[in-house]
């Protein structure tokens, strides 16, 4: 182990106990339950390969990696370039609103705990409105800043999304324990080759296609009752 530190820091950030508010949120998952189409485990493991493949390898994931790079270079006009950039992919208005309340809870968090130029700066900016805090750059930029490499920063979100979705499913479908850790068992080959795959992509990557997940995660708001916050 190179760093034991980093890997331990890695591990904070990406532990459900971290006050990012990610047990809030569903992704859309919640509509799925509700309209029958998600009732076992299996459904759970195929709901969440689709999300990870369709909206995050190539946007919010790439974006971690894009914005660990912008803060290793201490640019951070480029990491509000890509939050604006990520912004305006982001159709569905609960995932977009989830995504700047987990991002601006991650920077008010790790300010605190890890002072630093990057971080204080990013908040400033997030004062005067010029930035809007999306999660995956906020979270690749503070990665970089504290030390954590991209690689690590890259598996430690992408963990955290999955372990975020499964517990949610835990609750909603409702699963039992055991059945939620067998499904982040059944997702680690696609999550490992989601983050080999990313390494390689650069801004020109960029894209998302999931309309089923986009028009539910919009159509979730309008549920008659709900659990999460979308």
């Amino acid at each position: 182990m190179n760093d034991p530190e980093e890997f331990l820091t890695a591990l904070q950030l990406g532990d459900s106990f971290f006050p990012s508010g990610a047990f809030a949120y569903s992704s859309g998952l919640e509509t799925f339950v509700s309209d029958g189409l998600v009732c076992r485990r299996e459904d759970l493991v195929r709901f969440i390969d689709s999300y990870l493949l369709g909206l995050v390898a190539r946007s919010d994931l790439l974006f971690v990696k894009l914005s660990c790079s912008a803060a290793v270079g201490g640019d951070v006009d480029e990491i509000v370039r890509l939050d604006h950039l990520i912004h305006a992919m982001k159709p569905a208005k609960e995932l977009r609103e989830a995504s700047i309340q987990m991002g601006r809870q991650v920077l008010q968090v790790m300010k605190g705990l890890y002072p630093s130029s990057i971080a204080r700066s990013l908040w400033q900016r997030l004062e005067e409105r010029k930035l809007w805090g999306h999660h995956a750059v906020v979270f690749g930029a503070v990665c970089a800043d504290i030390g954590v490499e991209s690689e690590k920063a890259l598996l430690t979100y992408l963990y955290a999304a999955v372990s975020s979705l499964v517990s949610a499913g835990v609750r909603l479908i409702p699963l039992g324990h055991s059945d939620g850790q067998l499904a982040i068992g059944e997702l680690k080959p696609v999550m490992t080759r989601i983050t080999m795959a990313v390494a390689l992509l650069g801004e020109s990557d960029i894209c998302t296609f999931a309309p089923a997940l986009e028009v539910r995660a919009m159509q979730h708001e309008h549920l008659f009752t709900r659990l999460f916050k979308s």
